[in-house]
């Protein structure tokens, strides 16, 4: 069992044009799901300073439950990635 099975499980945001996570959170933080196509803003040193990510593609990670034989189900998610890469801001 990994760490974000025992924690409730985790997103992570991963950066397609390097390779790179650039954000994770435990599920349990998370108010919604966020889609294909959707941008998301990470504030990287404060309120005036942001990033701006494109979702391309979203994946599901489920564990499988030894005890039951079973996959988990979708609630008890062992990780998903968001996969992004950079988008513009767009201006007021």
């Amino acid at each position: 069992m990994t760490a974000d099975n025992v924690n409730g499980g985790s997103i992570e945001l991963l950066d397609v044009t390097k390779d790179l996570v650039v954000s994770k959170l435990p599920l349990e933080h998370l108010k919604f799901m966020p889609r294909k196509g959707e941008r998301i803003l990470i504030s990287v040193t404060g309120q005036s300073d942001w990033r701006s990510y494109t979702i391309v593609d979203v994946e599901y990670f489920f564990s499988y439950n030894p005890v039951t034989g079973t996959p988990e189900t979708p609630s008890q998610a062992g990780k998903i990635t968001l996969y992004v890469e950079p988008s513009e801001k767009k201006s007021d």
